[in-house]
C-alpha cells in the first residue's frame, strides 16, 4: 500500500497535459519507417496496421519491435514516465498498455469526428481504412490507428498488482467516448485535485452523476485513488510544507 502512495507523491499535482509537439519529429519518423518498410516488403499496407506496427520488428534498431521503440524513445519520455490518466508511475506497474484515444478500431470517419470537437493534433489524422486506399503515401499523417498523435501510455488498471479487474484508466475505459482531455492545453487549470481527494474537470459537459462523464468512465474518482489523493495532500501541506519553511527559515537566518 505505501508503494502505491509513493508512487503518486511526488506527482499529485494538476491533470498533466500532454504536449505532443515536444517528440513530434521523432514519434512520426518511427511510424513512417514502419510503414515504409511494410509496404515495401509486402507491396502493400497491412489489414490490421495496428497489429502489425506491434509485431513488425525494425532490422536497423537492435531488431526492437517498431512499436516498442515508439513506447520507449518517445511516449513514455514525453510523459515523464507517468499514466497518461491516473498520474501512477508506471515502472510501478505489472504491465502497461498503449492507449488509443480515439479508438483502434473505430467503424469510420464520423467515429473520429467525435472527439474534434475542440482541436488538437487529432484533427488531421485520417480514419485507417482511409489511409489504405490512397495512393501510398507513408508521410504524415499517419493513420489513426498507428499515428503517433493517437498513441498514450496508460497503466493497467490494477493499482495493487493483484491480477484483479481494472478499476480505472485504460483497461477501464475500453472503447468508450471520452473527450481527448490530456491534449487541450489548458487541462492543467481545468482539471483539479481537491482536498478530499475528488478530480473535478470543470469542462466536461457531462455531470459527475453521468454514465458519460469522462472523469466516471476512466474510474478517475474511485475510492482508492480520492484516498491516495487526501493522503498524498496530507503528507505534502503538513509535513512536507512545514520542513520547507523550516529550511528556509535557517538559510535567512
Amino acid at each position: 500500500m505505501l508503494e502505491r502512495i509513493a508512487c503518486y507523491i511526488k506527482n499529485l499535482s494538476n491533470m498533466k497535459f500532454i504536449d505532443k509537439s515536444l517528440k513530434k519529429d521523432e514519434g512520426e519518423a518511427i511510424v513512417t519507417e514502419f510503414l515504409n518498410c511494410f509496404y515495401k516488403r509486402k507491396g502493400a499496407f497491412p489489414n490490421d496496421v495496428y497489429n502489425a506496427f506491434s509485431s513488425e520488428i525494425d532490422d536497423n534498431h537492435g531488431h526492437a519491435k517498431f512499436r516498442q521503440r515508439l513506447v520507449d524513445e518517445v511516449l513514455l519520455p514525453e510523459q515523464d514516465g507517468l499514466c497518461c490518466y491516473c498520474l501512477r508511475r508506471l515502472e510501478g506497474c505489472r504491465t502497461m498498455t498503449v492507449e488509443h484515444i480515439m479508438p483502434n478500431h473505430a467503424n469510420d470517419k464520423a467515429e473520429l469526428d467525435k472527439y474534434r470537437i475542440r482541436p488538437t493534433v487529432l484533427d488531421s489524422l485520417p480514419h485507417t481504412n482511409d489511409f489504405k486506399v490512397q495512393i501510398p503515401n507513408t508521410t504524415p499523417p499517419h493513420p489513426h490507428s498507428v499515428a503517433y498523435q493517437n498513441l498514450v501510455v496508460s497503466c493497467d488498471g490494477d493499482l495493487f498488482n493483484e491480477k484483479t479487474k481494472p478499476v480505472c484508466c485504460n483497461l477501464k475505459r475500453k472503447h468508450v467516448f471520452i473527450h481527448p482531455f490530456i491534449l487541450y492545453s489548458n487541462i492543467n487549470n481545468s482539471l483539479i485535485y481537491t482536498l478530499n481527494g475528488t478530480a473535478e474537470w470543470i469542462d466536461d459537459p457531462e455531470p459527475p452523476e453521468s454514465k458519460k462523464n469522462t472523469l466516471r468512465i476512466l474510474g478517475l474518482n474511485i475510492s482508492v485513488l480520492k484516498m491516495i489523493r487526501r493522503i498524498c495532500f496530507f503528507v505534502t501541506i503538513i509535513i512536507l510544507s512545514p520542513l520547507k519553511m523550516t529550511k528556509i527559515q535557517l538559510l535567512i537566518q
